[in-house]
């Protein structure tokens, strides 16, 4: 066991790291009113957009008045609005073609400070949530611990979410690598095969040197 240990301490020591490492950035972020000048580039950035849609209301509202003034006044103004209608369509289908096709290619751009925070977020989940009980059900020998930290890898949408995230394994998978040890356990059947199936699907390192550690026994 010793070494499934190590393998927890590192993953433990790696995510409070990457806290610790969110922290002093988000921090300095806040100093430097860096966020709070994306921020405003962001909003400009949305600006212009708008504007583009005000310029081809305002080309529309002008070629209406054009429209009414020619019809009103057609004998005093003696006046072809083809080209002037030819002109509005083109600076009317430019901008308007612009925002629909930015809409349809949209992507979520995550800022400096929300990436960040998630990250943050995501290693306090994975920490508070898989791998301080892990130690601790391992330590004290609590099967029931153990049982209910896999059954909230595959219930708990946030946890798998943060797990896959931070690269530490399939949240399946890894749940079924301690349903297998929990049987293992209870010597309720013989699952060598089952066990040496699931070592090869494993990413968590952890989790499999916990299994390898089964097989090593016999």
């Amino acid at each position: 066991m010793e070494k499934v240990f190590e393998e927890i301490e590192k993953r433990i020591k790696r995510l409070e790291a990457e806290i610790e490492l969110a922290e002093k950035r988000l921090e300095l972020l806040e100093e430097t009113g860096a966020a709070h000048k994306y921020q405003i580039w962001e909003k400009r950035k949305s600006y212009s957009e708008y504007y583009l849609i005000f310029i081809a209301l305002w080309m529309i509202l002008g070629l209406l008045l054009l429209v009414y003034i020619k019809n009103r006044y057609a004998q005093m103004v003696p006046l072809s609005l083809t080209p002037y209608i030819i002109l509005a369509l083109f600076l009317i289908i430019v901008p308007l073609a612009y925002i629909i096709w930015k809409f349809l290619h949209k992507e979520e751009i995550e800022s400096p400070l929300e990436y960040l925070s998630r990250r943050e977020k995501n290693a306090r989940i994975v920490l508070n949530g898989f791998y301080l009980p892990l130690k601790e059900a391992l330590e004290k020998g609590d099967e029931e611990k153990l049982r209910h930290i896999a059954d909230n890898l595959l219930t708990s949408p946030g946890l798998a979410k943060a797990i896959e995230e931070e690269n530490e394994g399939d949240p399946k998978v890894m749940a079924y690598a301690l349903y297998l040890y929990l049987i293992y356990l209870n010597r309720d059947k013989d699952i060598k095969d089952e066990i040496e199936e699931t070592v090869k699907l494993l990413r968590n390192k952890p989790l499999r040197a916990l299994l390898s550690s089964l097989l090593e026994r016999g």
